[in-house]
């Protein structure tokens, strides 16, 4: 199923166009969108960008034709090719070819704000209704018989292209009428149209034909601009998948997509995980659903709630859990710097506690890394971690190999332990080592090993010593570095004896319970960038 880019709720479309508001941008402050506006508002100015940039690279090069068919294939009336190079309309018309060319590089390039695009698309529509005016008036006494045609057939694409409210094409259009009409007003005793010798009485039939013609392109881009944007928003409203409304992309992955979402009836902020149909093979079906019924056993307060699951008429794989408001210890790290020792024994203590419910009844994760750890807010609890996408989890007491993917390497390059990288099974020895190798990171904001490349990398876990917090200038007490290179030794025998037994052991510590709710509170106001809504990678 191809999810459609989403649109303004369509219970809300009456009072957006009541209260003026332009464009999903704004309408999110004057009208008041559901929860997941700001996500929608992304991914609404990212497809209204793309349809933008396609109005002006159409507009591209049907000026451009229109130039080399004047200058090469008919010579203008009574202009020779060297006065008509010279002719300022030509000038106007290069000017106009140029700008329309730069602006479609730049549409193409980053991304805008919705108030840079629809300042953009009123430029757009004015430079052009201008420059097309000022043509036709330096070339009047030649007659030109596409240019009113023509602008008529550009009012009316940009309305069908480029999502807009009816009242922004309104008074994008309304000028064309008045400013070709002003023209031949003024050039009232005129008796050449298009070439054509106009009879008696010509000229008024000249100026209700184009007036007409013009204002009927108008309305016809006014209406256009209203059925589009009305059904866009039907499109919207219908981003449902069963009890779950869709409200906004959180994320992107190789998998499928990750958007924020509602329950149609307890209103609850959900996160709706969908996996693409294309990669969604009967073998990765039954992983997906072995995923979802795994981690739903899990009930530890730093694990990831699952709520739902299902699959839609059309293939689509899906399933609902928490939202989550906070950053990945990856991004964090990164933003941030490394985190202080008392800190770190609070973030592994909570993720120790999660991996021990899930070794105790035989699930290994098997891909422990710093992107799959978040630390959050939770009502007026700060630095929650919640340990995310148990996607590669393995089942020990499973019997079913093939689906479980317990004959497969799994892992991060920067976290894989040593047994896994000699090809043998995850175990729970293993997420204690990955745990280990988290730590480090999270006090010095460097992997365990250097590194030219990932296979340098995961050799370096076989074979060489991890390095040493405190030989990277971290300040680390004694008794955290030596926990954290028990749970990075070679032999799965010398880690400690359970990630219960490590939770224990990093609650010994002698900086343990200095890190406080005081600090965590103080910390996140000071970082509220970081304080974003995420959920499990796609």
């Amino acid at each position: 199923m191809e999810v459609p880019p989403p649109e303004p709720d369509a219970r809300r479309a009456p009072r957006l166009a009541s209260k003026g508001a332009t464009e999903p941008s704004e309408t999110r402050t004057r009208a008041g969108f559901r929860h997941g506006a700001s996500g929608f508002e992304a991914e609404f100015n990212a497809y209204r960008q793309q349809r933008l940039a396609l109005c002006v690279g159409v507009l591209f090069f049907v000026t451009l034709a229109l130039m080399v068919m004047h200058a090469v294939l008919a010579q203008p009336v009574g202009v020779d090719y060297v006065g008509y190079w010279r002719h300022p309309s030509t000038w106007v018309h290069m000017a106009g070819i140029l700008y329309v060319g730069v602006q479609h590089l730049l549409l193409r390039r980053g991304r805008w704000s919705g108030r840079a695009l629809g300042l953009a698309d009123t430029i757009l529509q004015v430079s052009t209704v201008v420059s097309c005016a000022v043509i036709y008036e330096l070339t009047y006494d030649l007659g030109n018989p596409s240019l009113v045609p023509m602008l008529g057939l550009f009012l009316v694409t940009r309305a069908v292209v480029v999502p807009s409210r009816a009242m922004r094409t309104f008074w994008g259009c309304l000028p064309a009428p008045l400013l070709i009409l002003a023209i031949q007003v003024s050039h009232g005793d005129l008796k050449v149209w298009h070439g054509l010798a106009l009879p008696p009485g010509g000229f008024a039939e000249l100026v209700t034909w184009d007036l007409t013609y013009l204002v009927l392109c108008g309305a016809v881009a006014v209406v256009a601009s209203r059925v589009n944007f009305r059904l866009r928003v039907s499109a919207y409203e219908a981003r449902q998948l069963d009890q779950y409304v869709l409200e906004g992309l959180i994320g992107k992955g190789a998998m499928g997509e990750v958007h924020r979402a509602r329950h149609a009836l307890m209103r609850r902020p959900t996160a709706i995980k969908l996996v693409r149909s294309e990669v969604l093979s009967e073998r990765m079906l039954k992983r997906f659903e072995q995923e979802v019924r795994q981690t739903s056993r899990l009930t530890h307060p730093n694990t990831i709630r699952i709520y739902d699951y299902g699959q839609t008429a059309d293939g689509v794989f899906y399933y609902a859990m928490e939202l989550l408001d906070g950053a990945d210890l990856e991004r964090l790290v990164e933003s941030t710097g490394p985190l202080a020792p008392a800190r770190v024994i609070h973030v592994l203590a909570q993720a120790a506690g999660a991996l021990a419910e899930a070794h105790a009844i035989g699930l290994v994760h098997r891909d422990v890394k710093p992107s799959n750890l978040l630390l959050c807010r939770q009502g007026l609890d700060h630095d929650v971690v919640k340990v995310m996408d148990f996607g590669l989890v393995r089942d020990t007491g499973a019997t079913e190999a093939s689906i479980s993917g317990a004959d497969e390497i799994c892992g991060s390059p920067h976290t894989i332990s040593p047994e896994v990288v000699s090809g043998e099974p995850a175990t729970a020895a293993s997420d204690l080592y990955a745990l280990g190798a988290v730590g480090c990171w999270l006090l010095t904001g460097k992997p365990i090993f250097d590194a030219s490349n990932l296979m340098e990398m995961v050799v370096a876990h076989m074979q060489r010593p991890p390095i040493k917090p405190s030989a990277r200038g971290a300040s680390v007490p004694a008794d955290l570095e030596r926990l954290l290179l028990a749970c990075l030794s070679k032999r799965p025998d010398e880690r400690p004896a359970s990630a219960e037994a490590l939770r224990g052991a990093l609650l010994a510590c002698a900086d343990a319970g200095h890190w406080t709710e005081l600090e965590a509170s103080a910390w996140w106001k000071g970082h509220p960038e970081l304080a974003q809504v995420e959920a499990a990678p796609a």
